[in-house]
Order: C-alpha cells, then sequence, then structure tokens
C-alpha cells in the first residue's frame, strides 16, 4: 500500500508540473487533416471494406482536445481492429474486422465536431442523447463523413483530475457507444503494474467495451471451460482485465460482430432492415448433463448465425455480465444447441433463456424463455413452442371491449405488433373481459396458444377457458395462469376436445391495469 501511494504521488506531482498546453492540443491539430474532405484513405488490412466505424472527437464549447488525441487514439482504435480480427478468426468467421478511415499508416481520420453549448450539458446523465442529436445534424450537413451506422463518440474528460477522469458519457446507445480521453490516454501504459497502467485497464478497456456495445454485442460471460485458456470476456468484464490479462471475445459476440454493418465487404442497402422472422417450433430437454435445444423457424433473411445466452437471475441487476453463451449455424431451417452444466457458474434460482437469430443484412431476432433449477436439476418445461393448426377461417366474433386501433380481429394477423386492446382512451372498463373465437368448423385440439405483445403492462393474468360446439352451451375448461412473457405459451385442456368455439374471460392483468390485451391466439393438437 505504501508503494502504491508513493507511485500516485509521484504521478500527482509530475502532473503538478505540467502546463495546461502540455495537456491540451494545439489549434494546428484540430484544424489539421482530419477535417479535410476528399483526401484518399490510406490502405490497411480491411481498407477495401465499404462501411468504416465513424470516429468522432466532440468538444463542447468550453472544453479542448487534449494533447497528441489523434495519435494516441489511432494507435489505440489500430490495435483494438487487430484485436477483433485475431479473435474472429479463432472463432471460424476468418480475419475480419471493423473498417477504420486513415489519413496515413498510422493516423486514423477522425472528425472533430464543436458541441452548441458547454461540458455541463453534456454530463454522463443524458449527456449522450443530446451529443447523438447533435452529432446527426452534422451528418445531415456532411453526408460524406458518415461512413456506417456505428459511431464512436469520445469526449475529453471534465473531472480536471488527470488521476480520476470522468464526468462524461461512457456507455452504449444502440449504434452509438462513447468513451472520454484523459491526457494518458495512451496504449503505451497498458500491462504497467503502476496508476498508469491501472488507468490504462480501466479507460482503454472500458472503450472497447463500450464499442462492442456500439457495434450491437450484449453482455455475455465466458463459459467455465473457456475460462483457463482464454481469460475474461471482453463483454463480460473484460473492461477491468484488458491489458492485464488474458481477455477474449466469446464466439457469440464474434458471430454479432460478424454481422455487424462495419464488418461487411459487400454493399447492401438493406442493413438492419426488417426481417420476417418466426420461430416455429422448439424443444428443449435436459439430458447427460447438458441442455439440450431443437428448434425450426422460417425468415424472408437467410439466417447466419444463433445465440444462445443462458442469463442466471435476470431481474437482479446484473445486466446480462455473467451470460454464459453458446453459437452454432443453422442447418438449412433447423439447428441443435447442446449447453453442458458444466459451464455454468451456478446452478440454482431463475434463469432467462435468449435466442438470438443473425440475418445477412445484419437485423437480429430475439426470443425470450424463463427457466428455473431445482436442486441443480434445469426445469425446461416453459422452454417450448408448439406447432399451431392452421387459423384458415378462424375469426373472433365477440369482444367486450376494444379500442379503434385494437381490434379483436388483429389476434388472428400473424403480427405481434398488432393487438387486441381492451378501451382505455375515452373509457376504461375494467376486468372481466372476454373474447369468442370461432375456428370454422369442430376442430380437435389439445390446447391453446397465447402471444402478448413487447409491452407486457395489463398482460393476461389469471383467466378462465370455456369450449363450445354451438355458441350457446358452454363447457369450462378450468382456470389457468398466464405469465408474464414475450413469447409463445401454452395451455393444455383437461382432454383432447373436439371444439368450434373458444371463450377466454380473464380475471385480472399484470400491474394491476383495468384494461388488458392479446397479440395473436392459436390451438394446437399433440
Amino acid at each position: 500500500m505504501k508503494k502504491k501511494l508513493i507511485a500516485l504521488s509521484f504521478i500527482a506531482a509530475a502532473f503538478a508540473g505540467c502546463s495546461k498546453d502540455q495537456f491540451n492540443a494545439s489549434e494546428a491539430e484540430l484544424t489539421s487533416d482530419n477535417l479535410t474532405t476528399g483526401r484518399p484513405t490510406f490502405d490497411n488490412e480491411f481498407s477495401t471494406q465499404p462501411y468504416k466505424l465513424n470516429v468522432i472527437y466532440f468538444l463542447p464549447q468550453d472544453v479542448e482536445p487534449f494533447a497528441d488525441f489523434k495519435r494516441r487514439i489511432s494507435t489505440l482504435l489500430l490495435q483494438t481492429q487487430d484485436f477483433f480480427a485475431e479473435n474472429l478468426e479463432r472463432e471460424g468467421f476468418g480475419r475480419t474486422s471493423f473498417g477504420l478511415a486513415l489519413l496515413t499508416e498510422n493516423l486514423l481520420n477522425i472528425d472533430t465536431v464543436r458541441g452548441e453549448y458547454g461540458q455541463d450539458y453534456y454530463s454522463y446523465s443524458g449527456g449522450g442523447s443530446r451529443i447523438i442529436s447533435e452529432i446527426e445534424q452534422y451528418f445531415a450537413g456532411n453526408k460524406h463523413r458518415k461512413k456506417s451506422e456505428h459511431t464512436l463518440v469520445i469526449v475529453p474528460s471534465r473531472s480536471g483530475d488527470p488521476l480520476n477522469p470522468g464526468g462524461v458519457p461512457f456507455y452504449g446507445l444502440g449504434k452509438y457507444c462513447f468513451a472520454l480521453d484523459y491526457p494518458y490516454m495512451d496504449v503505451k501504459y497498458l500491462g504497467q503494474d503502476d496508476a498508469y497502467g491501472n488507468l490504462a485497464t480501466k479507460w482503454i478497456g472500458g472503450l472497447i467495451h463500450e464499442l462492442g456495445h456500439g457495434l450491437n454485442a450484449p453482455h455475455n460471460k465466458e463459459r467455465k471451460s473457456e475460462q483457463p485458456t482464454l481469460g475474461t470476456a471482453l463483454m463480460g468484464s473484460g473492461n477491468h482485465t484488458y491489458g492485464k490479462s488474458p481477455t477474449f471475445i466469446t464466439a457469440a459476440s464474434a458471430a454479432t460482430f460478424a454481422n455487424s454493418q462495419t464488418f461487411s465487404k459487400v454493399e447492401r442497402p438493406d442493413w438492419y432492415g426488417a426481417v420476417d422472422h418466426d420461430l416455429e417450433k422448439l424443444d428443449a430437454r435436459f439430458e447427460n448433463g447438458n441442455i439440450i435445444i431443437d428448434g425450426r423457424f422460417t425468415s424472408n433473411y437467410a439466417v447466419t448465425d444463433i445465440n444462445f445466452y443462458h442469463d442466471p437471475a435476470p431481474s437482479g441487476g446484473n445486466k446480462d455480465y455473467d451470460a454464459p453463451t453458446w453459437t452454432v449455424k443453422p442447418d438449412g431451417d433447423t439447428f441443435h444447441v447442446e449447453s453442458p452444466l458444466s459451464d455454468f457458474y451456478k446452478s440454482e434460482g431463475d434463469y432467462q433463456l435468449r435466442i438470438r437469430f443473425y440475418h445477412e443484412n445484419g437485423s437480429w431476432k430475439t426470443y425470450s424463455f424463463q427457466y428455473e433449477f431445482i436442486n441443480g436439476i434445469p426445469q425446461l418445461d416453459d422452454i417450448v413452442i408448439k406447432e399451431l393448426l392452421s387459423r384458415d377461417g378462424w375469426n373472433i366474433i365477440d369482444a367486450d371491449s376494444e379500442e379503434d386501433t385494437g381490434a379483436a380481429g388483429k389476434m388472428l394477423d400473424g403480427d405481434q405488433s398488432t393487438i387486441w386492446h381492451t378501451e382505455w382512451k375515452q373509457t376504461l372498463p375494467d376486468h372481466p373481459h372476454h373474447f369468442v373465437l370461432d375456428m370454422g368448423a369442430p376442430t380437435t385440439v389439445t390446447g391453446f396458444a397465447f402471444l402478448n405483445r413487447s409491452n407486457l403492462n395489463g398482460a393476461i393474468k389469471d383467466c378462465e377457458v370455456f369450449t363450445s360446439n354451438d355458441n350457446v352451451n358452454w363447457t369450462s375448461q378450468g382456470t389457468y395462469t398466464l405469465k408474464k412473457q414475450t413469447s409463445w405459451q401454452y395451455i393444455e385442456l383437461p382432454s383432447t376436445e373436439s371444439v368450434r368455439y373458444m371463450k377466454l374471460v380473464t380475471a385480472n392483468g399484470y400491474g394491476g391495469f383495468r384494461y388488458t390485451h392479446l397479440a395473436e391466439i392459436g390451438a394446437y393438437t399433440d
């Protein structure tokens, strides 16, 4: 501890002996070639890629850049580019990385953008969205400067303390990510066992972690078997280990990056456009110490990769940092994955399984399922999607309440974003609510399927199901509790029945709301 205090004191003294000009960039550096248009870009390994990462050095009105920022950030990002390439190659995606626009062999084409307000306006909380608004204005007036949909924004630290930088946005917001600059933000300090090295790991590792978010990657953790040889996952806790101990990109993150626009070697006009994707069938089982998942899907765009995130305690605020992951390629329109429990860090409590499909245009579709461990065994009954009966000729013939934009018939249109919604704008009737489904003819049914909208406020909780063949005489098939989830869920009748009509009557909804809603209704037979 005494040695560390001496080192910190020495650095503080060194800073005290520096003039402001030694920390701040010169006017020549600020207005040099990084603002020049039409200059050819220097070739590097990924220079032929049509999309490049936008790199913005953002300056509030009352802030000047730190000295030598272009060299330091250029060196950092070129090394990061190589780090990504090595990891994607190891995971079977070839040697590929995000594109960068360069002015010389070692100097990036960085855009310096001056903000409209002082530094207080761009604080950590809320400052990111304000900066995005101004950068979008900049791109609108300088269309040739926008090289892709992905932007890294670096803002000089506002703390005034070189040993304790901070106070500016440092996070991911969609395809934007934010990091800070400070006088000693330099890769030459990575790996040093002193205050310089600790700061380099924290802020350089943090920048690369946030860049991962800006390139579409969520958090995830290394599998237990990977840790001894590969170390810590970048999109887990790798922002605390980068430069100190082995840090790597997981296969799931590599798959995400490989499908990011900035990694593409081809141009296409439909990047991140809407996809028509449906997970038609899903089965999960626990066998020989493995969670085994099989499924089938349909998609109007080719699926390139499928990620599986097993997230423990999903409501505990851990933000997915501890979710081990697996990645597979589809086999036509089917997939199969095995996740050994020996690669999990805990086998107790609640888990969320997220299955994310990546498409050739970079878009993804995610499905979520809940499960839990009991006595060390995963309970997987709810990780299921059943093959549903055709709904040709089906109609909703009665509903107690519906909004003009939430007609009950929308439960049969195959679109999760269009829903039946009871009245709430002018009047707000309370539960019970009901609707009646007519399947057109007597149909053999084992159970019914329900799909909520993405916003679960007011989703149906407790309900009773009735069946009939004449819409007059009704038989109760029991009461059920639907789950607060966005994937398909199922109720099984006491016995397989031949029925034409089904009536659902609600008792209440989640959150205590008077209204309720449902996106889709279906039926199945085993």
